[in-house]
């Protein structure tokens, strides 16, 4: 706003010109395990929070963003063709179709016998308003799963994990997320603690060394390797 007011004359100066942005610092991710995932569906069903647990099921299996799931609506729906219609994202490539996987689809069957008005998650009790927050509710259910630093985005990040982990491309992973910038999904595609364990153990058994002779620079075990190669060559011409 300052540069702006500055180039319309209505200050003479930026008092901010030449000031560095802070650093700011990241925010460790979570990708749940198994089990884990295990407790906080077993904790959501404890929270007094009824739609909690099939909104968690939802983030983990399709990957959408806590806003898209809030603002679901029945027509966003395709039952016969199982897969999600999300409209209205933050960026272009936001408008996707997610399939549904057996998870999700019998979560919103379930979902549906009760269904109030359009919105598939509504306010009990206040049909037709859609959730502002899910911050008290996740919070109780993730103290109650005993899981240590776990936010809602991570159910997100897990998700794309997930699928690069049994090999889905980053193009596919991209599309489902609803990412503008294959950069961007591949924050969330790093490798695991144990995939970098295993791939630093695979270099035991690739050992290998160009000489024998001990303590050779590499510039004279090429020179070594390039003079046999010419002694080769003149020993099949008779030289």
């Amino acid at each position: 706003m300052l540069a702006m007011a500055t180039k319309w004359g209505i200050l003479a100066k930026n008092p901010f010109a030449g000031v560095g942005l802070l650093r700011v610092p990241t925010m460790p991710e979570r990708i749940l395990q198994p089990d884990e995932e295990t407790r906080l569906l077993k904790a959501c069903e404890e929270v007094r929070a009824p739609h909690l647990r099939p909104i968690v099921v939802l983030a983990l299996n399709t990957g959408m963003r806590k806003g898209e799931i809030l603002s679901l609506q029945w027509s966003q729906l395709d039952l016969v063709n199982r897969s999600i219609h999300v409209e209205n994202g933050k960026t272009t490539l936001s408008d996707r179709r997610i399939p549904m996987n057996d998870a999700v689809f019998e979560n919103i069957i379930a979902l549906r016998k009760n269904r109030q008005g359009n919105l598939v998650f509504p306010i009990p009790r206040k049909t037709g308003q859609r959730f502002v927050d899910l911050k008290t509710a996740f919070r109780s259910a993730v103290a109650r799963s005993g899981i240590a630093h776990l936010r809602f985005h991570d159910l997100r990040h897990s998700f794309a994990s997930r699928l690069v982990r049994t090999g889905t491309d980053l193009i596919t992973v991209q599309h489902l997320l609803g990412h503008a910038k294959i950069t961007m999904t591949a924050r969330y595609a790093h490798p695991l603690a144990d995939d970098k364990i295993a791939a630093v153990r695979r270099l035991d058994g690739s050992r290998f060394e160009l000489s024998s002779v001990p303590n050779r620079s590499p510039e004279r075990n090429l020179m070594s390797a390039t003079q046999g190669t010419k002694d080769l060559s003149f020993n099949k011409l008779g030289l």
